[in-house]
């Protein structure tokens, strides 16, 4: 059965026992906004407390996983500008970006990744978070947040080193350098790496398998 918010950033699907999150800004390339965010952010509160999910996969619908966060609202000319930005944004603005990461860390399931594309920015933070990342070879990832001026947030400099090592960790983090699929494979970051459209039917295979065994020993 399928579920989908109001504005359909995104999407949800339930399949045997695996609660399937796609995100569905695939014209921005899944890049995600704050209502995005804040959509995620409550959907992984709510999976938490159903019985009848077990496991959880994410997914990007079109051509990328997820191309970092569309910040367009808190640039320069936006905050000058006199728009109504709410002063919750203002101040906060990675607010609802970090309870996504926060949220896959607390859903209490199994969590797989199924990545192709850009895997860029807050989009790299939420696969590191996952349990497991099934990845194709169109992958191209990026720590990018050092182009745009700003720290790596969201919990990239948790994730990342204890994944990838301090010094593949250190030059993403620093340069903003690109891995391909076959490199961050190399680099520990990809579980298993498959052919071109392939990612996603062997990541929901392995979640389906998940969710068909002994969920309680699985989410200790």
């Amino acid at each position: 059965r399928q579920e989908m918010t109001s504005e359909q950033l995104i999407n949800f699907d339930v399949d045997e026992g695996v609660g399937i999150i796609t995100l569905n800004r695939a014209d921005r390339l899944n890049a995600v906004n704050w209502d995005m965010a804040v959509q995620i952010a409550d959907l992984l509160k709510d999976i938490r407390f159903r019985d009848d999910i077990r496991a959880v996969l994410l997914r990007g619908e079109g051509r990328s996983f997820c191309a970092g966060g569309d910040l367009g609202w808190v640039d320069e000319s936006s905050l000058l500008a006199d728009r109504s930005i709410p002063r919750f944004q203002r101040k906060n603005p990675f607010g609802p970006f970090a309870d996504v990461t926060r949220g896959i860390v607390a859903v209490d399931k199994p969590v797989i990744a199924a990545l192709h594309g850009h895997v860029v920015g807050v989009g790299l933070v939420y696969a590191l978070a996952t349990d497991r990342r099934f990845a194709d070879e169109t992958t191209r990832m990026s720590a990018i947040f050092v182009k745009r001026g700003v720290v790596p947030e969201c919990g990239m400099s948790y994730f990342l080193p204890r994944i990838a090592g301090v010094s593949t960790a250190l030059k993403m983090m620093t340069t903003g350098a690109w891995l391909n699929a076959q490199e961050a494979k190399e680099a520990g970051i990809i579980d298993e790496l498959l052919p071109a459209g392939e990612a996603f039917p062997a990541a929901l295979r392995y979640a389906k398998e998940l969710a068909s065994g002994a969920s309680t020993a699985v989410e200790m």
